[in-house]
């Protein structure tokens, strides 16, 4: 049995380089972001002409090639001013088609400059505002393979308990292997992570009883959610 390799629509995304692409920013808040390739024709008939009676054949010849990007989402305020700065501009934008790093088979990219020429907002009694965004291709937009255009998956800290002037050993789950780690305590307990694949080790000796939360920092370099912050409270007994 054969059965397509699918991938949460979450992976991909929008993004945007203001200084000429060295750097791509997220257009953050999309829920939906559609990519379309279009092909413009020009329709020919062609007759056989062995038989003057016959109906002409289409031939199609392709004159050009078009792409355009639609997204729909929250409004995000954060972003609202620099939203409002791209209207109207050629500019580089990425459209991102990332995977889970634990399941990497068909990641890149889309890049070429587009202009963002539709921006719609909705507001409505009851409910968040909402935006609509639609971009035209400016120019040439390739394809760009790479196997580092991934997302990185949510961790998991185990045990959830310690014992106060006791080392606490703790396991950490979903991490990407290449990945780097940092991570601290809210009590100020100094924190080590060692590791370099999926799974990494967390240690430290807390010195009181209480509740801390352990914040753990995750970076990759080519993952579009780098760095991620996970927290993670802890019971100290």
């Amino acid at each position: 049995m054969s059965v397509p390799k699918y991938v949460s629509g979450n992976y991909f995304s929008v993004a945007v380089s203001l200084d000429n692409g060295a750097t791509f920013t997220p257009v953050c808040g999309l829920t939906s972001r559609n990519l379309t390739r279009a092909l413009q024709t020009n329709d020919q008939y062609v007759r056989d002409c062995s038989d003057p009676q016959s109906v002409p054949f289409r031939v199609v010849n392709p004159t050009g090639q078009s792409f355009d990007i639609a997204g729909t989402g929250v409004y995000n305020r954060a972003q609202a001013d620099f939203v409002r700065s791209l209207f109207g501009r050629s500019l580089p934008y990425r459209y991102i088609a990332g995977e889970d790093a634990a399941d990497p088979v068909d990641s890149g990219y889309w890049q070429g400059n587009f202009i963002l020429t539709n921006d719609q907002v909705g507001a409505a009694d009851g409910t968040n505002v909402t935006s609509q965004f639609s971009w035209q291709s400016d120019g040439v937009v390739a394809w760009v393979a790479g196997a580092d255009i991934i997302v990185l998956d949510p961790l998991q800290v185990t045990p959830k308990t310690a014992t106060r002037a006791v080392a606490y050993t703790g396991t950490i789950t979903g991490a990407t292997t290449g990945s780097t780690f940092t991570a601290t305590s809210s009590d100020a307990t100094t924190l080590t992570v060692s590791g370099t694949g999926a799974t990494r080790t967390i240690g430290g000796t807390f010195a009181a009883a209480g509740l801390p939360v352990i914040t753990i920092t995750e970076t990759l370099t080519g993952a579009t959610n780098s760095p991620k912050v996970t927290t993670t409270q802890i019971s100290v007994a």
